[in-house]
């Protein structure tokens, strides 16, 4: 009996996903804003790491698919999606790292986080 609901358990998906993705899409590698949000990006290589975000770029003319799946009409559209995997923030102007900081350090999880790696 043990052993079957060990197995039963192990057969649930798991709810949370191990990082928060941030996920941008620009129409076009040039987009000024897409660069303006990279450069944002690349100056705390270390806070990204310590808020486990993962960033996905996608363009238009090399992914139509993603922007199609996730309905995205704008030029430039970012995402923040939590570890619960649903979606905490959605922007189409860059997001400042005191902005995304911000965000993702007022939810729950990340507050337990904090309490057990200070």
């Amino acid at each position: 009996m043990i052993i079957l609901l060990l197995s039963l358990l192990m057969a649930l998906p798991n709810q949370y996903q191990e990082k928060r993705h941030l996920l941008l899409y620009a129409d076009a590698e040039t987009n000024p804003k897409m660069q303006q949000q990279l450069k944002y990006l690349h100056q705390d290589a270390e806070g990204l790491k310590e808020r486990e975000i993962e960033v996905k770029v996608y363009y238009k003319n090399s992914n139509p698919e993603a922007f199609n799946k996730r309905k995205i009409k704008s030029r430039f559209t970012a995402i923040l999606v939590g570890k619960d995997g649903g979606d905490k923030l959605t922007l189409t102007e860059p997001i400042t790292l005191q902005k995304l900081y911000g965000t993702i350090d007022a939810m729950p999880m990340r507050r337990n986080e904090m309490k057990r790696h200070p």
